[in-house]
């Protein structure tokens, strides 16, 4: 079994090439049943050990310093598939994932805000997802981050929300989207049920929009309905994929 050292080796190598690459899995609005947007998902196919575990890759990236380089080759290449879906014609929006270990360079901001800005993409076509609540020292150097971004129409997401995330702890995120996890969606029923769906309408309150993940089956999208949630993703609706062939 290859060390935490050999794979970060292995992952540094692996950005320059076709190794890595991302996989889109779309996000319905509940209202029209029409793809708005999709989620940006990193994958790493290694030549000997074949798929790595997303969360495997991830924790070796945040260790090892590689998030930096992964982050950015990331997002340009996510910025490069919605130029090309907004020449056909389709005005989706791509949500792509970071870490807040990526703000600690400051030039990973100021890069997001240059290929928003040069592409000319419309306000909310590129959204950011914080995987994790920010800690308090974090906040200091993240937040004015996020606000410059904001600023210039680049939306922000956080995921996790109704499984431990505080929209109060939160207030000075400018956040536009929240995210309930697949795992909490599926198992809202009786008096869980309420309690998210105070959750949502918290939310909604404070002007977020709602993305239900995880939705497998339509009992699980009757459930975002009836939570009250804006929009959904999950196998359901399609498996991630490398190209979305579907308007």
């Amino acid at each position: 079994m290859p060390t935490t050292e050999d794979l970060a080796d292995d992952l540094a190598s692996a950005v320059r090439g076709a190794d890595v690459f991302a996989v889109y899995q779309p996000q319905v609005s509940l209202e029209t049943g029409s793809i708005v947007a999709a989620e940006a998902l990193c994958r790493w196919r290694h030549p000997r050990l074949g798929d790595i575990d997303p969360v495997t890759m991830i924790d070796v990236a945040e260790r090892s310093g590689v998030i930096h380089a992964l982050g950015r080759r990331m997002l340009d290449e996510c910025l490069d598939t919605l130029a090309g879906w907004h020449e056909t014609g389709r005005d989706w929006a791509v949500a792509v994932n970071i870490s807040p270990v990526q703000f600690e360079d400051e030039s990973f901001a100021h890069h997001v805000a240059a290929e928003f800005t040069r592409r000319a993409f419309p306000p909310g076509s590129l959204v950011l997802e914080l995987t994790q609540d920010l800690h308090s020292a974090e906040e200091r150097v993240v937040l004015p981050q996020l606000r410059m971004l904001h600023g210039i129409g680049v939306e922000i997401s956080l995921a996790g929300y109704g499984a431990g995330s505080s929209l109060d702890r939160l207030g000075a995120v400018p956040l536009t989207e929240v995210k309930l996890p697949g795992d909490v969606v599926r198992a809202a029923e009786g008096p869980a049920l309420a309690v998210l769906g105070e959750a949502v309408e918290t939310a909604h309150e404070q002007g977020l929009r709602v993305v239900a993940e995880g939705i497998e089956t339509l009992t699980h999208l009757d459930i975002a309905v009836q939570l009250g949630c804006d929009r959904a993703q999950g196998f359901l609706i399609r498996e991630p994929h490398s190209e979305i062939v579907f308007p």
